[in-house]
Order: structure tokens, then sequence, then C-alpha cells
């Protein structure tokens, strides 16, 4: 969008309209003073859902040039993204550019172009607004047309089978990509395989980029691209969340698949496998490993990767085990009718994940449909005796998984 010297300034002579917003822009001491932020996350806000736009950093509203100081240009980029990260919700990511424009007495002058994508979902100003671009200016939705923007973003969008705007073809691995197609048909040129499965896909005129769903199941290193995409595990001696009693922690990242075997294996290095001898060795782990490893896969599978700045975090206790899913519950989905209902988040890569096998157990990781949850607290009830609970807070999901008492406590627990 305004990509040439020539489009910029022609959209400078015509002033505002539906896809170009100036605005000056006034430095204090300590960073930017005009406008506020509240002010540029609506006009981000507003294009975000629109049909998107760009917003003219360091220019008059009557299209005069006044530009930015050189010296100062990473404090305002700086506060552009803190902007769009933190006030606006789900977070914008803009596309920023620096072009060299000529003030009216001839100096040329940076100016910094803040383009804004049509947006996946419909997000609103951390002061609770909604706002939609409408001519040369922005204005509030709610009631009904707000309600109409939900409903048709939410039946046109499926998040992970979006392009990550970020990624190229070179971040998927090709080995990965001829085991999982190993079987594919030879006259199928490569990229209208990827295309057609929506590994690869485009947005307007965009070239083709790994989507969400791609990056997870195929990529090199999908973290790079996707920075929340991976476990935070940790293991605490006491029953109590205290840096004091962290006895480890590491971050587990990489492909999904490896992120499930990793993660289970983590737990399989980490529980307490206490012993009995009445008539040789008889361990008690604390925990089904079984059990672990489809909470895993369900944690990977469902959670919310578009919630920017999450990860799934796995914590080992003494006397239980905590895993946190980014992401609410869908449409009228309860804890209560988790275990008897089937939901999908991310339908694209549960398909990928059904169709790919597991290094440790050498099965499909989701060989079938809806049984998971269930089996998850039935299993584990048998196991240790107690059965998991599934909590919610806010936009993040807890299961906990209640470890096995060792056989050498009485019935009071001591030793």
């Amino acid at each position: 969008m305004f990509d040439t010297l020539d489009e910029i300034e022609r959209q400078l002579a015509n002033g505002e309209d539906a896809r170009a917003e100036f605005k000056e822009v006034l430095l204090g001491a300590h960073g930017v003073r005009s406008p506020n932020t509240e002010d540029l996350a609506g006009e981000m806000v507003g294009f975000a859902n629109a049909e998107g736009g760009v917003i003219f950093l360091g220019v008059e509203d009557s299209g005069i040039v006044r530009g930015l100081p050189e010296d100062r240009l990473g404090d305002v980029e700086q506060w552009v993204f803190n902007v769009a990260t933190n006030n606006c919700d789900p977070s914008i990511r803009p596309i920023l550019r620096k072009e060299r424009l000529p003030q009216p007495n001839g100096r040329e002058v940076i100016v910094m172009l803040v383009e804004l994508r049509r947006g996946l979902y419909v997000p609103a100003t951390s002061g609770g607004r909604h706002y939609v671009r409408v001519g040369s200016s922005k204005q509030i939705l709610t009631g009904a047309p707000l309600a109409r923007l939900f409903q048709e973003r939410g039946r046109a969008f499926v998040f992970d089978e979006q392009p990550v705007p970020t990624a190229t073809k070179e971040d998927l691995d090709r080995e990965a990509l001829e085991r999982f197609f190993q079987n594919r048909p030879p006259a199928i040129p490569w990229q209208d395989l990827l295309r057609n499965t929506r590994i690869l896909a485009r947005a307007d005129e965009e070239p083709d980029r790994p989507t969400v769903a791609g990056l997870l199941a195929f990529g090199k290193a999908p973290r790079a691209r996707l920075p929340s995409a991976y476990i935070e595990a940790a293991v605490y001696r006491s029953i109590a969340l205290t840096s004091d009693d962290l006895v480890h922690s590491e971050q587990i990242d990489g492909r999904c698949d490896a992120q499930i075997d990793d993660a289970r294996a983590f737990v399989a290095r980490f529980m307490l496998k206490p012993a009995r001898k009445p008539a040789g060795r008889e361990d008690h782990p604390q925990y089904d490993i079984g059990v672990v490893h489809e909470a895993v896969v369900n944690a990977i599978a469902h959670r919310d990767y578009s919630i920017a700045g999450s990860k799934i975090r796995l914590f080992l206790f003494s006397d239980r085990l905590e895993l946190y899913s980014p992401g609410g519950l869908p449409n009228t989905l309860t804890i209560e009718t988790m275990p008897f209902r089937v939901f999908t988040r991310n339908q694209l890569l549960v398909s990928f994940l059904s169709r790919m096998k597991s290094r440790r157990t050498g099965r499909a990781f989701l060989e079938s449909r809806g049984e998971g949850v269930r089996r998850i607290l039935d299993a584990s009830e048998t196991h240790s005796g107690r059965r998991p609970i599934y909590e919610l807070f806010g936009e993040e999901l807890r299961l906990t998984i209640w470890a096995k008492p060792s056989p050498h406590q009485d019935r009071t627990g001591e030793s």
C-alpha cells in the first residue's frame, strides 16, 4: 500500500481518506507527547476493523510534511509497537516503513508509514472502544453493526489457516514435509500440494507464506516466527510456586510433534517413581505417562495461538502437575460439558497431528476425537485416587493432575 514515491505524494496532495490518516508527532524529553496513545490506538483499530490503511507519522492533517527527528526515530518506532501491543486488544501487528519526503522548503525529512492490515478479529482499544474507519475519520462501533462485524470476522477467518506475515517458504523443513507426504502423487507439484493443504497461503498480493498451522507442524524453528509457540516447564520441590523451591526449568520448543514428545519426556524424567519390593521391584510412578501425553497433545492442539505473549506452562510440584493452556473455551462450551463435547480451535493443526506419529509411542498423536478429556479425567483418577480439575482463569485454562501417593506413605501422608 502506497509502495512508490508517486503514490505517497499523490495521497498527500489528495488528503486523508478511507486508507490514509496523517499525524503530526510532537516529542518530549521522555518520548512522544502527541498524539496520545488512545488516539493512535483508535486509528489502528479503525483501520484493522475496516479494510486496512496507513498512518503517516510526521505529516500535518493538511498533508504538509513536517518529518521526524532522525535521532528520535527509535523512540517513535518503539512507541508505535507499544501502542499496537498494549493499547489494542487483541494486539495488532503494524508494518513500519521510513520514507524521505520533501518539506515545503524543499529539505528532505523522514516520515514513518504505519501500515495496518484488515484484522483477523475485531480489536478494540484498551479503553474498550471498537472503532471502524469510515471515509477520512474513525467512528465508534456499537450495537448491531458491531455484532455483525464480529459475526463476519468469526465466520471468515480461522486463525491457524492464516499466513504468518514474517515467514517465508524457506522457514519450512523440506525433510519433515517429505516424510509427511511420502505417499503423495508424484504428478502434483510441491507448490500446489502445499497450497492445497493450507501449509502455504497468501493474503492479498503477498507471496505464498507458511500458515500458522504449517509452521507449527513443519517449520524449521516455529518459535522464530511465532514467539509464543513453546512450553515453559519447571519443577518445584514443594507444593508452592516459589523460586526458592525451583529445582529445574527449561523451555521446550520446536515443531508441535517435538514439543509433545519432549514435554512427555520432561515429566517422565522428573516425576518421582518410588518402588516397593514385596516380590520383585514394583514401581509406583506419580503420573500415568499416557495421560500426561494426552494432556499435552490437547494443550498443543487446542490452545489459542492468536494471544500474543502467552505460552503453555507445565509445572511439576511434589503433589501435582499443573498444565496451563492459553485461550478461553469457545462458543457455549463449559468446564462441565468439556468431557462430553468435541471442540477444535485449530482444525488444520489437528488434521496434521492426526496423521503424524510420535517418535516415542509410534502412534498418531490424535487417534480418536472427543475422548481425550474423559480419558484424562478417568485414567488419572484410577491412577492416583483423585480426579483432575479443569479451571478457567480469564483467557487461560488450567488442568491439575494429582500425583499418586508414595507406597511408603501411611494413611496420614507421612513417610
